[in-house]
């Protein structure tokens, strides 16, 4: 491997950058969830970036350290002596009279019972063997790193294959088309969805109980599925989920008289939500473009547009205050506006989700879940033993040493248990084979 790949490996491999891109992470998060509209940070081309960086960190971390563990895993055990096992931190030594055969029953019977079974290992005048458990637990950070992976796999596949947006529908409208949460595009649905009727429900201290919309959707005009939605109760076709997230009203269509001071001559005219209507006798027209039911806490107000029809990037904006038809500013162009009648409905705001990754997500979690759970609550135990005759004290020795990854406490005190049960069981074996022989000298009798 080159000098450049190399430095570019050890990048990817360090811990500055992993935590780095975390915080990063975070802070784009936060934003998003809090600031107006943040909620397009998820879906810039920066905060996948920061993914897919993040994502080859996780890989080059394993790649780098996986292959240690598993070595590690197939390592077969070596010889030792009970040298070696005193050097441990934690070891202990029995000296008994019993017989180094019998000797090595009793260990391998407490042993088996305490840890697990006993692995023989041969070695010169002496029986050593080792007892092993949660040898898996060093994969556990692997898992993790997997499940991050996964996360962020599932994260990248909802921000790449999915989106969210908006859709706002009166009472009887119908539409195709979802506004992004970028607020700049527009997306076509391939079906239509329509809002047969809204219930809208108040406690007696005035504020909302419920709201609840009756959704249809509509494939080449025929309803192929109807569902009443309310909050956390959503509508899902075709992987979309359609969340029911505000209400309010909207103008269904607003009657108004312009009035000309230099000719004196005033024109009605009827303009539905959001549809340009051609002023009579002119090459202009007029359109609704909004509405707002209380605007800047003085009452309802509508949004005009004025323009030539034919040069439509030229139209002037102008808000007209409803309930207030003397309001000098009520005028556009060369009309003033006074509003005869506002009609207005219901609308339903349905927040559009489509998330392919979701179930790559909440599977990574879990496998996170799991696999922290089981980092912090098993460890990897390892028990070694020798058992070797002492010829000039005329008994048999054991040596033991042990030592755990992690809850280190605990194999403490299961260590002294061993030792007390060593101890108990050897000291007591003598007498248990006197009684023996004496009820067999007895009933030979």
């Amino acid at each position: 491997m080159s000098k450049e790949k190399n430095a570019l490996f050890r990048l990817l491999i360090s811990v500055k950058l992993t935590l780095t891109l975390f915080l990063l992470l975070a802070a784009a998060s936060v934003l998003g969830t809090v600031l107006p509209q943040g909620s397009a940070i998820f879906y810039s081309v920066w905060f996948k970036g920061l993914l897919l960086l993040l994502c080859a960190n996780l890989v080059a971390c394993t790649l780098d350290r996986l292959p240690k563990t598993i070595r590690l895993l197939n390592k077969p055990e070596t010889h030792f002596d009970s040298r070696k096992l005193l050097k441990f931190s934690l070891n202990g030594v029995l000296a008994t009279e019993v017989p180094l055969e019998k000797t090595r029953q009793v260990v391998q019977t407490a042993v088996k019972e305490a840890l697990g079974p006993l692995s023989a290992l041969e070695s010169n005048g002496a029986w050593c063997a080792f007892s092993e458990s949660g040898r898996w637990s060093r994969l556990m950070v692997h898992i993790a790193h997997l499940s991050v992976l996964v996360v962020l796999v599932g994260v990248l596949v909802g921000s790449l294959l999915g989106f969210k947006g908006n859709m706002n529908l009166s009472q009887g409208d119908s539409s195709s088309t979802v506004m992004l949460a970028d607020g700049q595009r527009a997306l076509k649905l391939p079906f239509r969805v329509r809002c047969d009727k809204f219930h809208l429900s108040f406690y007696p201290t005035g504020q909302p109980r419920e709201y609840r919309s009756d959704l249809e959707v509509i494939v080449n005009g025929k309803k192929v599925l109807s569902k009443a939605i309310l909050v956390n109760h959503p509508l899902v076709y075709q992987g979309i989920t359609f969340y029911q997230a505000q209400y309010g009203r909207t103008l269904k269509q607003a009657a108004i008289q312009l009035t000309d001071p230099a000719a004196k001559t005033k024109i009605d005219m009827v303009l539905p939500f959001q549809q340009a209507v051609k002023i009579p006798g002119t090459r202009h027209v007029l359109a609704v473009a909004d509405y707002q039911d209380d605007f800047m806490g003085v009452g309802r107000a509508i949004e005009l547009a004025y323009g030539k029809l034919d040069q439509q990037k030229d139209f002037t904006v102008r808000w007209i205050l409803v309930d207030q038809p003397s309001f000098h500013g009520n005028a556009i162009g060369k009309y003033r506006v006074s509003v005869t009648k506002a009609q207005t409905t219901w609308f339903t705001g349905l927040e559009v989700k489509k998330d392919p990754g979701v179930w790559l997500v909440w599977g990574g979690f879990i496998l996170l879940t799991l696999a922290i759970g089981l980092t912090f609550y098993s460890s990897h135990k390892k028990l070694w033993v020798c058992i070797e005759p002492d010829e000039k004290k005329k008994k048999t020795i054991v040596t033991f040493a042990g030592r755990a990854s992690r809850n280190t406490q605990v194999f403490e005190e299961k260590f002294k248990e061993l030792r007390t049960t060593l101890e108990m069981r050897l000291k007591e074996l003598p007498l248990q084979e006197e009684i023996e022989a004496n009820k067999k000298n007895e009933g030979l009798r």
